[in-house]
């Protein structure tokens, strides 16, 4: 518009024809569920933007707007109708429906950067965000074999709101290093989650998409950033951020006033998840050459046009709830292991004309770390053999031998499975069992039984079953059990100059 302001606008459409025919059919437990339906949603957005630039004080100002529309008749029908819901459905019976309503929302942002020295800024940013749930989300209408709903969505789920904000500080160090600090809080409402409605009587048991949840995310993060260099660059960033997540109402609606009082009084689902803190850390080098680095050899400089990249993550463990006791109000108290992975990146570039040809190789998991996928549990039973394994930190809602295991150990490749049982007194025991290892609760010694009678284990070979984790009931189906192994690729990418 003039020297101070940078005006910016667009629009976007999408018109989507969505054929969706999937499912599950299980010959050999005779079970099927199956989603086959047609829709044709549109949604579009639009934004207009003011960069505004006066003396290095920078100021962007700008409004989004979001459209969405299902474009769906949907039923409308009571939560527990029978005749829906139930396997007494008819697929030849026509029920109540509604047209879906459209969405408009509107999403202002502001972002405010004001230098302090030459080197030194402070910047603040406050947005809206909406987004659009998954269609899957919206449209799925899965029922079983015998016509029983198992999962509905709903046209008319809102879009989920993001409130954000962010205060920080920039100094530029020894020229060339960016050092950043900032503060930051989102308010996230309106955020998809399920309802489950049951009716035992009927028949009915059915999970339905909702605008249920909510969460709230502070924290703060320290950045350190080379974005120029002849031999280097990189960034190196540290967040710890807590998050604060909940529902609103309860998660499991029951026909049954006496079920649901039962449920609404034992369940966890109505608290609010407690604040618990999964500090993470990201690192990104990158190692060059000069394209006219080295010394010439047939027209191209070998050691010229290199590059290494490694790329580096940590983040701390999330908390889950293993409550075997059945104690009220104990939620997430054991934490999973942290999740760490390294990728290195190479290349070499060579020119060729207006050709630029890039040779390279990616090396996903460089160090083959192992990470519990969870997939390989076969069902309950087995989940539940797997955690009862676990020498977890004390705690009163379950009786696992103490010890600093957390969900997603697993025991040494190779290494034979050792049990460990729990027992208050050798002498209940009638028939002890040569192939297991006891746990002595008074005195916290592990006790075998032999031909001579009880003795403690020998502290070497116990020792080695500790290190080993041999003593961690592994999920059945082993195949399934990590599914990030180390992963090698080799590949040519080419580009062109036209100018």
């Amino acid at each position: 518009v003039n020297h101070q302001n940078l005006v910016k606008t667009g629009l976007e459409f999408v018109y989507s024809d969505l054929d969706l025919n999937y499912g599950e059919i299980n010959y050999f437990t005779n079970t099927q569920n199956m989603v086959k339906q047609r829709n044709f949603p549109i949604r579009g957005s639009a934004y207009i933007q003011d960069k505004f630039e006066s003396r290095g004080f920078i100021m962007n100002v700008g409004l989004r707007m979001d459209y969405n529309q299902p474009n769906a008749e949907w039923v409308d029908l009571a939560n527990f109708d029978k005749a829906f819901f139930s396997a007494q459905y008819d697929p030849a019976r026509a029920f109540s429906t509604t047209k879906a309503k459209s969405e408009v929302s509107w999403s202002p942002r502001l972002g405010i950067s004001h230098p302090i020295t030459s080197s030194s800024k402070l910047f603040f940013n406050y947005g809206h965000f909406k987004q659009l749930p998954t269609y899957e989300q919206i449209y799925r209408l899965s029922r079983a074999g015998t016509g029983q709903v198992t999962n509905i969505g709903d046209p008319t789920l809102q879009m989920a709101k993001t409130i954000s904000y962010e205060l920080g500080y920039d100094q530029v160090l020894f020229k060339d290093l960016l050092l950043q600090l900032a503060a930051f809080y989102h308010d996230i409402s309106d955020q998809q989650a399920f309802t489950t409605f049951i009716d035992e009587v009927a028949g009915i048991n059915y999970n339905q998409s909702t605008n249920s949840s909510y969460e709230d995310i502070r924290g703060f993060e320290l950045s350190l950033r080379k974005s120029a260099g002849q031999w280097w660059t990189g960034f190196a960033n540290y967040t710890y951020q807590v998050s604060t997540l909940g529902h609103f109402g309860t998660d499991r609606i029951f026909a049954s006033p006496s079920q649901q009082k039962d449920y609404d009084r034992r369940t966890q689902n109505l608290y609010q998840e407690r604040p618990i803190p999964r500090p993470l850390a990201r690192m990104s080098v990158t190692f060059f050459t000069p394209n006219d680095f080295g010394p010439v050899l047939l027209g191209e400089r070998p050691l010229g046009d290199w590059a290494l990249n490694l790329l580096a993550h940590w983040r701390s463990g999330e908390w889950v709830t293993w409550n075997p006791n059945g104690l009220q109000y104990i939620a997430q108290n054991v934490q999973v292991k942290d999740d760490h992975n390294v990728i290195l990146r190479l290349s070499k570039n060579f020119r060729i004309s207006r050709m630029e040809l890039s040779l390279f190789c990616e090396i996903n998991n460089l160090f083959n770390s192992k990470l519990m996928s969870g997939a390989g549990f076969y069902d309950v039973n087995d989940q539940i053999a797997y955690y009862e394994s676990l020498h977890l930190p004390s705690n009163e809602a379950y009786n696992n031998i103490p010890g600093d295991d957390r969900i997603g150990d697993y025991r040494r490749t190779g290494s034979d499975y050792q049990p460990i049982e729990r027992v208050g007194q050798l002498e209940t025991i009638l028939e002890p069992n040569s192939r297991v290892i006891y746990y002595h609760i008074p005195d916290g010694r592990y006790m075998e039984h032999t031909d001579t009678g009880w003795q403690e284990v020998d502290s070497g070979r116990m020792d080695k079953i500790m290190d080993d984790k041999a003593y961690i009931d592994m999920p059945n189906q082993t195949s399934f059990n990590f599914l990030n192994p180390r992963q090698i690729f080799f590949g040519i990418r080419t580009s062109f100059n036209l100018d």
